[in-house]
């Protein structure tokens, strides 16, 4: 069926809030908690991605063998994406006093790019000053989140 007939699997499994998807019953999160199916009663789901085995979901909280740090809790500040506040944005754990309190991220295992206002993304890259040959890609500093007093690095 619409819109998934003419793509080669089933579908998107989205997990983002109900207003993103295309109506009802393309909500996976909604229809379980309406249910009252979501395992633990918690309304929590993690996932646990790697390129050395199976990744996976699980649905009612989290397994804790699967935990590579402490988890980093942050309130979702926009009800539409999983949108949360940030401190600032380092470079190798070095805050770079870019946000003054104002950055925000949309948290995305479906996205595998980075984008960000235009401003923001031009003072980024030339501090970056990755060459666009790679030529200096072993210079390149971690891209890092911070959150509170925790960072969330990127390597490059």
């Amino acid at each position: 069926t619409e819109p998934f007939q003419e793509i080669p699997f089933d579908g998107i499994m989205g997990l983002g809030f109900k207003d993103l998807s295309m109506g009802d019953g393309f909500n996976i999160v909604d229809d379980l908690q309406t249910r009252a199916n979501v395992p633990g009663g918690n309304g929590q789901f993690s996932f646990y991605v790697t390129d050395g085995e199976d990744s996976e979901v699980t649905f009612g909280g989290y397994r804790s063998e699967r935990l590579a740090s402490d988890i980093i809790w942050a309130p979702v500040k926009v009800e539409s994406w999983w949108q949360v506040a940030i401190d600032d944005i380092t470079f190798n754990n070095m805050p770079k006093g870019l946000c003054n309190g104002q950055c925000q991220v949309a948290v995305d295992t479906g996205t595998s790019m980075l984008a960000g206002p235009s401003e923001l993304v031009d003072k980024l890259s030339a501090m970056v000053n990755a060459k666009e040959d790679c030529s200096n890609f072993n210079e390149l500093p971690n891209l890092g989140f911070q959150i509170g007093n925790t960072v969330l690095n990127l390597r490059p």
